[in-house]
């Protein structure tokens, strides 16, 4: 009986949270950083100054929308 209660409390508890987390802004952090990943891979495979150069104008277009993730990864 008590560990019906308490499991129940845990369980609202757990969905009242998970209710509350903004999964679109999860989604656009996670797929930023998986940009950011590619384009840094690319960039370092790759001896194309066409490559390096477009690599560095997309970094500072997603810099102007103040995503703090790309000073953090950008470099």
């Amino acid at each position: 009986m008590m560990t019906n209660i308490m499991y129940n409390l845990l369980k609202e508890t757990f969905l009242s949270l998970v209710g509350k987390l903004a999964f679109r802004v999860l989604a656009e952090r996670f797929m930023t950083r998986l940009v950011i990943y590619g384009l840094n891979k690319l960039r370092q495979q790759s001896t194309n100054e066409v490559i390096e150069e477009t690599v560095q104008d997309v970094l500072s277009q997603l810099k102007g929308k103040k995503l703090k993730v790309i000073d953090e990864l950008g470099d």
